[in-house]
Protein backbone atom coordinates (compact mmCIF):
# COMPACT_ATOMS: atom_id res chain seq x y z
CA UNK A 1 0.00 0.00 0.00
CA UNK A 2 1.39 3.29 -0.69
CA UNK A 3 0.22 6.49 1.48
CA UNK A 4 0.93 9.43 -0.92
CA UNK A 5 0.95 11.94 1.90
CA UNK A 6 1.60 12.68 5.76
CA UNK A 7 -1.72 13.68 5.82
CA UNK A 8 -3.39 9.97 4.44
CA UNK A 9 -0.57 8.58 6.40
CA UNK A 10 -1.97 9.84 10.06
CA UNK A 11 -6.00 9.56 8.88
CA UNK A 12 -4.80 5.64 8.74
CA UNK A 13 -2.55 5.23 11.62
CA UNK A 14 -4.81 6.93 13.25
CA UNK A 15 -7.76 4.76 12.33
CA UNK A 16 -5.64 1.62 12.94
CA UNK A 17 -5.03 3.18 16.61
CA UNK A 18 -9.17 3.41 16.84
CA UNK A 19 -9.58 0.14 15.92
CA UNK A 20 -7.22 -1.02 18.14
CA UNK A 21 -8.57 0.38 21.35
CA UNK A 22 -12.35 -0.85 20.05
CA UNK A 23 -11.03 -4.19 19.95
CA UNK A 24 -9.14 -3.90 23.54
CA UNK A 25 -12.33 -2.73 25.10
CA UNK A 26 -14.70 -5.30 23.32
CA UNK A 27 -12.31 -8.24 24.42
CA UNK A 28 -12.58 -6.82 28.14
CA UNK A 29 -15.89 -6.57 28.09
CA UNK A 30 -16.24 -10.03 26.38
CA UNK A 31 -14.40 -11.61 28.75
CA UNK A 32 -16.26 -10.74 31.70
CA UNK A 33 -18.53 -13.64 32.98
CA UNK A 34 -17.11 -15.60 30.17
CA UNK A 35 -15.59 -19.16 32.02
CA UNK A 36 -12.06 -18.82 31.96
CA UNK A 37 -11.68 -21.95 29.59
CA UNK A 38 -12.87 -19.91 26.97
CA UNK A 39 -10.38 -17.07 27.49
CA UNK A 40 -7.44 -18.20 25.52
CA UNK A 41 -9.35 -18.91 22.64
CA UNK A 42 -11.08 -15.90 22.41
CA UNK A 43 -7.77 -13.51 23.18
CA UNK A 44 -6.24 -15.68 20.40
CA UNK A 45 -9.04 -14.54 17.86
CA UNK A 46 -8.95 -10.83 19.14
CA UNK A 47 -5.19 -10.89 19.02
CA UNK A 48 -4.90 -11.96 15.27
CA UNK A 49 -7.18 -9.51 14.10
CA UNK A 50 -5.44 -6.77 16.00
CA UNK A 51 -1.64 -8.14 14.87
CA UNK A 52 -3.59 -7.42 11.04
CA UNK A 53 -4.75 -4.18 12.01
CA UNK A 54 -1.08 -3.44 13.26
CA UNK A 55 0.63 -4.84 10.09
CA UNK A 56 -2.01 -3.87 7.66
CA UNK A 57 -2.84 -0.08 8.62
CA UNK A 58 -0.19 1.69 11.70
CA UNK A 59 3.49 -0.26 10.35
CA UNK A 60 3.09 0.75 6.39
CA UNK A 61 1.74 4.20 7.47
CA UNK A 62 5.09 4.48 9.87
CA UNK A 63 7.22 3.33 7.71
CA UNK A 64 6.29 5.97 5.11
CA UNK A 65 6.29 9.22 7.49
CA UNK A 66 9.19 7.73 10.86
CA UNK A 67 7.51 10.93 12.23
CA UNK A 68 4.41 9.73 12.92
CA UNK A 69 5.71 6.66 15.07
CA UNK A 70 3.56 7.04 17.92
CA UNK A 71 4.16 7.23 21.52
CA UNK A 72 2.30 5.75 24.62
CA UNK A 73 0.89 8.86 25.41
CA UNK A 74 0.43 9.72 21.71
CA UNK A 75 -1.75 6.19 21.53
CA UNK A 76 -3.73 7.18 23.86
CA UNK A 77 -4.77 10.58 23.31
CA UNK A 78 -5.84 9.23 19.53
CA UNK A 79 -7.64 6.47 20.87
CA UNK A 80 -9.18 9.31 23.24
CA UNK A 81 -10.40 11.81 20.48
CA UNK A 82 -11.44 9.05 17.86
CA UNK A 83 -13.80 7.61 20.43
CA UNK A 84 -14.88 11.10 21.09
CA UNK A 85 -15.55 12.01 17.83
CA UNK A 86 -17.36 9.17 17.24
CA UNK A 87 -19.44 9.10 19.90
CA UNK A 88 -20.10 13.00 19.00
CA UNK A 89 -21.37 12.15 15.48
CA UNK A 90 -23.69 9.34 16.79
Amino acid sequence: MTLPDLTCARHVRDGGIDAMAALNEALREALVGLAPEHHHDLKQAFGRVMAEVVETLINPAVRAFPELEPSEDLWRTVAIARASARASAA
